[in-house]
């Protein structure tokens, strides 16, 4: 094979999903007041209407607009204050765990969106889809219909690309499916999703069918998505700086960045912007989908009518510790404990139903003493099945409805206890690396990224920049039965957790383990000078600006942004090399 085939074959390896709730407040609000289904409802903020169902759409109604002018256009709007975000938050927290049972590679984009990397689902499913046909498993008729992708197909479709993309995008859309029927059943709440081989054009197809639908783009269509969307301005990414910048040099659609030469478009507005604007212009992005926050837990739940032999139990158990361990790996953390989680039915009894659970530690012989080594299943299934039988007593009948394990409260590796790396965390004072003298200055730090809406979507969200997750957190056996299923996103605001230092850390601990932990948005580089925290905001086209200004400043910046800008980098030094690196 020659250097031309191998890159014709790498060509489009990723399969991406983007997953987008359809209009996310509105419908946690019609869930929690069924009297308004079938009703146009706007979820009020202050005086703006931040987003509507569809209902009120079909009135004119749009996001940012002013309670007033909303109501002239649909006098029977009914409004809801979401000024609250508790809800919102705590569901946006099941989404996400959700997808991480499908894999860890989720970033979320704020409460409403994320991009899912399934390449390695993708890669599994065509390895056993081979396996099964080599043994003469799967007919053709069979084999014809599971190449057939789900939902809609944007642009031609008779192009297949060498590469094998057209299957392995087919194969995401099935995944996509799966996950907006599990969000469905579970939350009773509609997606709409697209795929695509990269982030830019899984985004952009994911909104041409909305609501609850799903849309496939092949790499032969992405040059002829770019073009339709028009406006330089709707390429994810592009601000407001960026297109008055490409419109002061005439370049105000993506045909006019398509048409220009690269040469000239570098003469206008610079080297690394003009090959990323163009790269873009075509469909073209190589940003990787980066985990916005891992969870502290982990796990799967397997679901059925009724089980009652022991021996059955062991190989469902069997089966999801498997999955579990391989999510595990993926996610490179050190868990600490197992926690298993049983649904008994019983038609004697009243609490039939209840959930209980078994938590245990989970002892170092177990676990793989490298990163991406194998785990030992065959003790993971023996203590498993020693906590089953600490929460059903098998000498009587048993009927169970659930069975689900989980892997809880993570740890990372960590260089050693003499590593240098660990000298620097623990022995050396802030004041003498980083010259912070005071608690503010630590939280500031941790803190100060800015939370925005997302222009692009239909609803108006959250972008969280940063997650502050401790990197090192010890768990005494003493207290591993209160560990439960926790989220990254918990407190009022929708950003992190703040940093508090306590008297087994310094001040060092804490403000590394809230940098360490803070996610890059790669497609945020196509903004020019973001404006810091607590400059003036410029309201949305089409907002009453006499309103806009009202708000608070942290409001302003909720509804004005439309993609969260990367933090200001911090100059390289020999503690951030080892820190990094760890």
């Amino acid at each position: 094979m020659d250097t031309s085939d191998f890159d014709l074959i790498t060509r489009h390896p990723r399969s991406i999903i983007h997953l987008d709730v359809d209009c996310f407040y509105a419908q946690v609000e019609m869930l929690r007041h069924p009297e308004l289904e079938g009703k146009p409802l706007g979820v009020q903020q202050k005086n703006l209407v931040v987003t509507s169902n569809y209902i009120a759409r079909e009135f004119g109604i749009k996001k940012c607009m002013s309670v007033q002018e909303a109501l002239r256009l649909c006098p029977g709007l009914a409004l809801v204050r979401g000024e609250d975000l508790t809800e919102y938050r705590r569901v946006s927290t099941k989404i996400s765990e959700i997808l991480h049972q499908f894999t860890s590679l989720v970033e979320r984009l704020g409460m409403d969106e994320s991009f899912v990397d399934v390449s390695c689902l993708v890669d599994k499913s065509a390895s056993s889809s081979r396996r099964d046909s080599d043994c003469g498993m799967m007919n053709d008729s069979l084999s014809s219909e599971s190449n057939s992708p789900i939902g809609k197909i944007f642009g031609p479709a008779e192009e297949e690309c060498p590469c094998g993309c057209h299957e392995r995008l087919s194969s995401a859309s099935k995944i996509a499916a799966e996950m907006r029927n599990r969000i469905y059943k579970e939350l009773r709440l509609t997606c709409s999703a697209g795929i695509a081989h990269n982030k830019l054009l899984a985004k952009l197809s994911g909104s041409l069918h909305k609501p609850n639908q799903q849309t496939v783009v092949f790499p032969c269509a992405a040059s002829l998505l770019l073009s339709s969307i028009g406006s330089v301005s709707k390429i994810p990414g592009v601000g407001q700086k960026t297109a008055e910048l490409l419109m002061s040099n005439n370049i105000a659609t993506v045909d006019d960045l398509q048409r220009i030469p690269l040469e000239n478009l570098e003469l206008k507005i610079g080297t690394d912007l003009a090959r990323k604007l163009k790269d873009n212009a075509e469909g073209i992005d190589e940003t990787i989908v980066k985990p916005s926050g891992k969870p502290q837990s982990i796990g799967l739940e397997d679901g059925f009518k009724s089980v009652s032999l022991v021996a059955e139990v062991e190989s469902r158990l069997g089966a999801l510790l498997r999955r579990l361990t391989e999510l595990a790996t993926e996610d490179g953390r050190i868990p600490v404990a197992m926690k298993l989680t049983v649904r008994k039915h019983d038609f004697n009894k009243a609490n039939s139903g209840k959930r209980e659970t078994r938590q245990s530690a989970l002892p170092q012989s177990l676990l793989p003493a490298t990163k991406g080594g194998a785990y030992d299943h065959a003790k993971m299934l023996t203590l498993a099945m020693k906590l089953f039988h600490r929460v059903v007593d098998v000498s009587k009948p048993f009927h169970l409805s659930l069975l689900g394990v989980a892997f809880t409260k993570f740890e990372e590796r960590s260089s050693g206890k003499s590593s240098i790396t660990s000298f620097l965390r623990k022995q050396v004072a802030v004041q003498s690396v980083l010259d912070i003298s005071s608690e503010e200055g630590i939280s500031d730090v941790s803190l100060g990224s800015p939370m925005s809406v997302n222009q692009d979507s239909n609803d108006a969200v959250e972008h969280p920049q940063s997650t502050a997750n401790s990197a090192n957190t010890s768990l005494s056996s003493s207290n591993l039965a209160s560990v439960a299923k926790t989220s990254q996103f918990t407190d009022d605001d929708d950003i992190p957790n703040e940093v508090e230092p306590s008297p087994k850390k310094t001040k060092l601990e804490v403000w590394l383990s809230g940098r360490r932990e803070s996610p890059s948005n790669e497609m945020a580089g196509l903004r020019l000078g973001p404006s810091s925290p607590m400059s003036p905001m410029s309201p949305p086209p089409g907002t009453d600006a006499a309103v806009f200004k009202s708000l608070p400043i942290d409001l302003q910046r909720e509804v004005s942004r439309s993609w969260p800008a990367t933090n200001k980098p911090k100059p390289n030094n020999i503690l951030k090399y080892f820190i990094a690196n760890k």
